[in-house]
């Protein structure tokens, strides 16, 4: 197995298809591989199967504007997080604009996720606190914060689907976070494309 890197279209390709991704950020900041999928084509089955091979937090990385019109708010105001993750509080989808009960399945969740990402969804569709984390995207992207929130979303608006997308830190079968190495590995079994926030940020430059 050569350790190599797919390209960004190989990516998009892949997420515009309902399938994920695995995203490493920079070595020399979490140096963490995440699975991405995109909010507005997100299934029931790829929410299990994302959960199930990847063991971290998933999260719904959205913009500023969206988190807004949704009614999200902050989860601490003032964040001590040393890597300014931008955590919103919680939510599920309600009964009445989704059908959720419990939230926890992946039913549930897939629905939630569909429904934060539906254009017209609005802030009486979703209850807080919930099964959901959403994060949410500095305006600028990428080009104002070198992360996986903000590298999901610009994938989302790369890939022509809304600027919502389904993140999720993947470990290693000891507990311990997956690197590099470790990552091509998952991708290699998994078959799905393995691409870095650098590759997206090159991209961005040539396109």
């Amino acid at each position: 197995m050569a350790n190599e890197f797919n390209t960004v279209e190989e990516a998009l390709t892949t997420l515009q298809n309902g399938g994920f991704i695995i995203l490493s950020d920079n070595e020399d900041r979490e140096n963490e591989g995440d699975l991405v999928a995109l909010a507005d084509r997100i299934s029931p089955e790829t929410v299990y199967q994302m959960l199930k091979e990847a063991n971290g937090l998933m999260c719904v990385p959205l913009t500023i504007e969206r988190a807004h019109a949704l009614g999200f708010t902050k989860m601490v105001e003032n964040s001590t997080d040393p890597h300014d993750t931008p955590f919103m509080t919680t939510c599920d989808g309600t009964f009445e604009a989704t059908g959720v009960t419990t939230g926890v399945s992946a039913f549930d969740r897939a629905a939630t996720i569909r429904q934060i990402a539906k254009p017209t969804a609005t802030a009486s569709d979703f209850n807080h606190p919930g099964h959901i984390q959403p994060l949410y995207a500095q305006d600028g992207g990428l080009r104002q914060r070198i992360g996986h929130t903000e590298a999901s979303v610009d994938l989302a608006y790369l890939a022509g689907a809304q600027p919502v997308a389904v993140i999720i830190e993947v470990l290693k079968e000891d507990g311990t976070m997956a690197r590099r190495d470790d990552l091509f590995k998952v991708a290699d079994r998994l078959d799905v494309p393995y691409i870095t926030i650098n590759q997206i940020l090159t991209y961005m430059d040539e396109n």
